[in-house]
């Protein structure tokens, strides 16, 4: 593929997310009144404000550089100290109010310490688009779109890779050992965390036989027919029907175990009917399997091991290294929710010569991360497409300040990387966007 094409074909995949909203070409400025691409516009500032100095907003910011150009705007960028720097991003959220910007592309360093200043931008009429991280529930309903990829879905998504590359070196789920995770300061790492384990532990679970049944929304809205079968002693007659005075059907809550064998032992055994011994002697199995399994679960959940949240590549080494001590004191897979988490547990492991014996899966597609992964010492690691993150916020923010709507909430995806696919034309194009 040539550069134009691989270009071309960077924008498209952006360009397809950003027209689940039906974006049009038009902006806060003055823009093209004839057909074709939209032409240079004037007094059009578009700020975009980022979290820190990585790679990963790196290619935030060309994506959003490439559609501020396409598009015909000035872009206003600004990069905080970390992940906890508010501070540095209301004063670029003031700027962006003083310089009378039609928009704010952000991804936001607090859930709340913002929102005094971002009140004052959208009370003065600048559109507002979160990317990668949200704001409180309140304040994110205020502004326009949140563009970024599912924090859970990418924790399910490492957790599902882990377990394969775990089984790939000979693992067996019911001797996994310890499972430890170093989390970053962000809050996008608590739902990463969430989905990692949440995955991890069902999987676990289903090599002891158990079940963990998904949230089920309607489930209130069912009921169950009480009472045994049909024609079964101790039930009504066969062909009988249920109903009330009416005739109406009656539908009742589903009958507990407990309440089966509450029911059920009130009176001797010998006076029970045969379909009542029956369904006692389920229900007390069932007790039993269901305290069984609660053990079980019990006893899963305690190899989860967390470390303190970090933010600098140096904690999450020094973390890792207490958490390993020697010789990797009994864990098996390493989960690290960012950038400078996996670069920070893959010193370690080198540190340690570890390195290969762990199962480690990352965060975010840094160069060293990937030199990590040719190495062997990372696993794999999940990517944000942290390119089309910064492009479509952009666009939205474009769309949203010419008066048009856009979706909400667009869902970019993640991708895992590892050495089997990284040399991929796909994986390559979303890897290095700023070579083609």
């Amino acid at each position: 593929m040539n550069k134009e094409k691989r270009k071309g074909a960077v924008k498209s995949i952006a360009a397809g997310l950003a027209a689940a909203a039906m974006l049009v070409t038009s902006g806060c400025g003055k823009s093209s009144s004839h057909g074709g691409p939209p032409q240079a516009q004037t007094g059009g500032k578009i700020a975009v404000i980022t979290k820190q100095d990585l790679s990963f907003w790196d290619d935030v910011k060309k994506g959003a550089q490439d559609a501020c150009e396409e598009f015909g705007y000035e872009m206003m960028y600004t990069v905080a100290d970390g992940d906890n720097d508010y501070v540095s991003q209301i004063a670029a959220i003031n700027e962006a109010i003083n310089k009378k910007a039609c928009a704010i592309v952000i991804a936001p360093n607090s859930e709340t310490d913002l929102d005094e200043a971002l009140t004052k931008a959208l009370d003065n009429g600048i559109k507002v688009v979160t990317i990668n991280s949200e704001l409180n529930s309140t304040m994110q309903q205020k502004v326009t779109s949140k563009i970024g990829s599912s924090e859970t879905d990418g924790g399910a998504v490492a957790a599902k890779n882990a377990i394969d590359a775990f089984k790939k070196k000979g693992g067996d789920l019911k001797n996994i050992g310890k499972i430890g995770i170093i989390g970053n300061t962000a809050a996008t790492a608590e739902k990463r965390i969430s989905g990692f384990t949440d995955r991890m532990t069902r999987s676990i679970a289903a090599e002891y036989g158990i079940e963990i049944p998904a949230a089920n929304p309607f489930a209130a809205m069912g009921g169950a027919q009480g009472g045994p079968p049909a024609g079964v002693q101790g039930g009504p007659p066969a062909g009988a029907q249920g109903g009330n005075a009416e005739g109406a059907p009656v539908t009742t809550a589903p009958v507990t175990t407990e309440a089966i064998i509450e029911t059920t032992t009130t009176v001797p055994y010998e006076e029970l009917s045969e379909y009542e011994k029956a369904k006692l002697v389920i229900a007390e199995h069932d007790k039993q399997k269901k305290e069984d399994d609660e053990r079980q679960l019990a006893v899963i959940k305690k190899n989860f091991v967390q470390t303190e949240r970090c933010s600098k590549i140096e904690e999450a080494k020094e973390a890792t290294k207490k958490l390993l001590g020697t010789d990797g004191n009994g864990f098996s897979i390493l989960f690290a929710t960012n950038t400078n988490t996996t670069l920070g547990v893959c010193e370690a492991l080198e540190e340690l010569n570890l390195a290969g014996k762990i199962t480690v899966i990352g965060y975010n597609s840094d160069e060293e991360e990937i030199g990590y992964i040719k190495r062997g010492v990372l696993d794999g690691t999940i990517l944000q497409n942290p390119y089309i993150i910064g492009y479509v916020g952009v666009k939205y923010a474009k769309t949203a300040a010419s008066g048009s709507g856009v979706i909400q909430s667009l869902d970019t995806g993640v991708t895992y990387v590892n050495a089997s696919n990284m040399n991929d034309e796909f994986i390559q194009l979303l890897l290095y966007p700023d070579k083609y």
